[in-house]
Parts: structure tokens; sequence; C-alpha cells
């Protein structure tokens, strides 16, 4: 079974290359581009060999780090293969353990398991001091990397399965907030050091060490300071815990098999017959009608509510270099940086209809109506969160005269970005999880074309909102008539180009709503 998972992997892989020219074209740019990357990582960490102080301070913190990176990136980017997503085995009868055991075998043939596994060898060599150290650091590294590996199965079975029941989304933003709570004395802490940089690191590399993150990735650097005992405890301590993470993944493999989820959620409330719920709550017109549908996605659909729930909390990332480097300004960017997110996490919405995307075609609906009404949702919410976030950053930055210039700023980004989106959804669909699947998905060898399709969709929308971005810039610099330029600059831009992408994105909608039908029941 193992095996065979492995080799259906690796056939996946090569078929990366036989999909449509685009998507090959896309992965085989994102291959080259972060290869370069990795390498580059690669001996660069190689390098620590030359200072065994250094290594010590900085490779078990950047080893926890990647774990909770490995941990936590698929469920705000692209995602966990759905080719090894344990509710596809439901009806095979293969025992949990086999299971388990050969889905992780076929997660290690990837691409990210490569490129981790490239980083690794550079650790490998940073400990090779001594025999010891070096046959230490080979085991460690891999205990390491296969802890990196289970996780990432575990965390992503887990939270598959809490946004796929009703109060999904309650539990994940209480567990955000509380994440939360416990970061800020770790922020406190770190205002604190002042200019200290490598002894920072040293202090957190200590706790890092003696945390179950760190214990594979601090044990050969024991062993090349010559604490063989202290070094092979924490290798006994970091297997200790991989075995520990293996259960965990072997019962959450088994519930999900047992009980493999569904679109549908569970005890679902009936409604009385006639009552169309949201839909009949709107105005009546198509636009609102679209609006309403879109918003009974995000309230029942798992994959809208992964982005729903995340995406506001990414700001609050700048609090890190507020409290840290003391530099003040940098909450001035909270809301701008939430209105790009909002905007620009729209433009590949189309996608996520799939098949249900013929009644939009069946029914003729305007392309207008369509295209605005896909965005009321998302400007519904982002409106208040973007202001909360502009007072919230001008208070903490102490800038309360540059408010007016960070909303307009905001609203130039959200203008901007849902006109981009408005038409990059129809011309540049990509592949996502399909109703029902795993929120975070991905289609096997869709990981260039999303790369691509982002990538285009980020900077097209920086470089629309252009001209606010540089009056914003002369506001911040001091200059005084700049800042209610920006407001009024940028509002009227934002408004202007939200209106032309609807309007463009419609015309094209209109054109080829059959095509785009089709290549999302291709999907």
């Amino acid at each position: 079974m193992v095996a065979h998972l492995v080799r259906l992997k690796l056939t996946l892989l090569r078929n990366m290359l036989r999909r449509s020219r685009a998507q090959a074209i896309g992965v085989v740019l994102a291959i080259v581009y972060f290869g370069f990357i990795v390498v580059a990582l690669a001996f660069g960490v190689a390098s620590l060999r030359a200072d065994l102080d250094l290594a010590v301070a900085v490779i078990p913190v950047v080893g926890a780090v990647a774990v909770v990176l490995w941990s936590l990136v698929p469920l705000f980017s692209f995602g966990s293969d759905p080719t090894l997503d344990p509710g596809r085995f439901a009806t095979f009868a293969v025992p949990p353990r086999q299971l388990a055991i050969g889905l992780i075998a076929g997660a290690l043939v990837g691409l990210p398991v490569i490129a981790t596994m490239l980083i690794a060898l550079g650790v490998m060599v940073a400990w090779s001091h001594t025999v010891l150290s070096t046959v230490v650091g080979a085991v460690s590294t891999a205990v390491g990397v296969l802890t990196a590996v289970t996780m990432s199965r575990w965390v992503t079975a887990v939270a598959t399965s809490a946004l796929s029941s009703r109060r999904g989304k309650d539990v994940m933003g209480v567990l955000a907030l509380i994440l939360l709570v416990l970061f800020s004395p770790v922020l406190i802490a770190l205002s604190n050091a002042g200019g200290d940089v490598l002894g920072v690191a040293r202090s957190v590399s200590t706790v890092a060490g003696w945390t179950p993150l760190g214990w594979a990735w601090a044990a050969p650097g024991d062993i090349a300071l010559g604490h063989v005992a202290l070094g092979l405890l924490r290798l006994a301590l970091a297997l200790g815990f991989l075995w520990v993470l293996g259960r965990l993944w072997l019962s959450a493999l088994t519930r999900l098999v047992e009980n493999p989820r569904s679109s549908a959620r569970p005890g679902a409330a009936t409604v009385a017959d006639g009552d169309l719920g949201l839909l009949d709550r709107g105005p009546d017109t198509v636009a609102a009608a679209v609006a309403m549908r879109v918003l009974i996605y995000w309230w029942r659909d798992p994959r809208y509510q992964a982005g729903m729930l995340l995406t506001p909390f990414v700001p609050l990332a700048l609090l890190v270099p507020y409290f840290t480097a003391d530099i003040g300004w940098v909450t001035l960017l909270m809301a701008p940086l939430l209105a790009f997110l909002m905007a620009w996490g729209e433009h590949n919405a189309v996608a996520y209809e799939a098949d249900a995307f013929w009644m939009h075609v069946a029914a003729g609906t305007p392309g207008q109506a369509d295209r605005r009404g896909r965005l009321v949702p998302s400007v519904l919410i982002a409106t208040p969160l973007v202001s909360a976030y502009a007072v919230a950053g001008a208070w903490l930055a102490g800038r309360f005269d540059l408010l007016p210039a960070v909303l307009g700023l905001s609203a130039a980004l959200l203008g901007a970005g849902y006109a981009v989106s408005s038409v990059l959804s129809i011309v540049m669909p990509y592949p996502v999880a399909k109703p029902g699947e795993s929120p975070f998905a991905t289609p096997p060898g869709a990981t260039g074309i999303t790369l691509v399709a982002q990538l285009v969709a980020a900077m097209s929308s920086v470089l629309l909102a252009a001209p606010p971005i540089v009056l914003a810039l002369l506001a911040w610099s001091g200059a005084g008539w700049a800042v209610a330029a920006t407001a009024v600059v940028g509002l009227a831009w934002g408004v202007l180009l939200f209106e032309v992408g609807v309007r463009v994105g419609g015309r094209i909608y209109e054109r080829r709503s059959p095509e785009l039908l089709m290549s999302l029941t291709a999907n």
C-alpha cells in the first residue's frame, strides 16, 4: 500500500508537465524561481559550519519556525494535496495504520518536501564537526523533517474537521484570539531586547531548543559542543514527540475515514416550504440575488470560510516590527494591507462555483450584475474592518493627522483590487478545491498557474493604485496638502476603478461565460 501511494504521487508529479501549456509554463517558472532561492538558503545554512556558536543560535530557531510554517502554511495558502486526503479512502478496506504510513510517505514525494530536504542537507553540513555530531545531525534532521510533515498532515486534518462543522468558524476565531494573547508576551520580551540581535537569537534558541518543535534541531549542536548526554536526551525527546504526532495523525485519519465529511453540514436546520432564506431577504435585483448566494457560501462552505477567517488577522503581523524594532509608523500600514488582501482574495472567486456556475449561464445573468453582486459581501465586510484597522493603526502610531490619508489609500487599494479581480477571475481562473473537499486542498499540478495568477493579481492591483500610493508617501514625508489629496483622490480613484473593473469584467463575462463554464467543469 505504501509503495502504491508513492508510485501514484510520482505519476501525478510527472503529469504536472502534461497539462495545459499555461500550467506547464507556470510549473516550470515556479520550480526555477524557487529552486534558486532554496539552493541559496541551503548554501547559507551550510556556511554556518564555520561558526559553531552562530549555528547553535540560529538553526534551532529556524528549524522550529520551519515546523510551524509546515503546519500553518497549508491553512493560508496552497493547501494540502487532495490526492492524499484521507476522506478519499473511506470506501477502501485499507487498515488505518497502513494508510497513515502510506499517506506520510506520499507526502514526502513533492516539491515542498524536496526543497525542505535540500535545506536540511545544509543543516547536516553545518553540524559536521565530529563523527558523532554528523551522525546525530543526519538522524535528527530526518526526524525534524518527518515531524514537520506529520504535524502538517495532522493539523490539516483537525482543521478540516473543525471547518466542516457548523461551529467550526467560531472555534477557529477563538483559537486565533488565544494565539494572539499568548504571543503578546513574546512581543513585549523582544521589544525590550534593544539592538542585541545575537543575544536575542541565543535566548530564543535556548527556549526553542527545549520545546518539542526544536528538540531535533538543537540535539546535534549539543553533540558538537561536547555535551553528548544532553544531545542524546534531546534526540530521544524528539523521537518520542514524533511518535506522539504519529499517534495523533493515526487517530485523526481514522475519524476521517470512518466519518467522511460531506459538503452538507451535520445537523443543519430545516426551513419552511417556500422560504428561500437569504435569497428572499435582499432587494429584488439580479445583483442582489448573486450577492445573497455568495453570502450563503460564506456561511456554509468551509472553502470560503478559511480565507474569510484568516485574512483579518494577517495585518496583526505588523505589530511584530512595531514592538520589536520600535518602528511606530508601521501600524499605519495595517488598514492598507487588509484592504489589499480583501480585494485580492476575490481574484479567483468564480472558480469556487465549479459546476454550479451553469445556473448563471443558463439564467442569462447580466455580466455587470454578476460582477457587482459577487463583490458586495466582500465590500460589506471590508469597509468596517478596514476603517477599524485605520483608526487603530493611527492611534498606535500616534499619527491621527495621517488618518485621512490612510483611509484614502485603503479605498484606492480596495477599488484597484476589486477591479483586477472582476477581470482576472474570468480571464485567468485556476483550479481550486471542489465543493465538499478539504478547504486546504489544491488540485495536483495547479501550484504553478496558481502562483502566476496570484502574482499578476497582486502586481496589477498595486500598479493601478499607484497615484494614491505616491500621494500617501508624500503625506507621510510631511507634505500637509497631500493628506487631504490622498483622502479625496484615493476614494474617488477607488470608486472609479471599481466601476471600470465591474463594467469591463461584465463585458468579458458575457463574451466568455460558456468557455468559462467549460473550464470550470473540466477542472
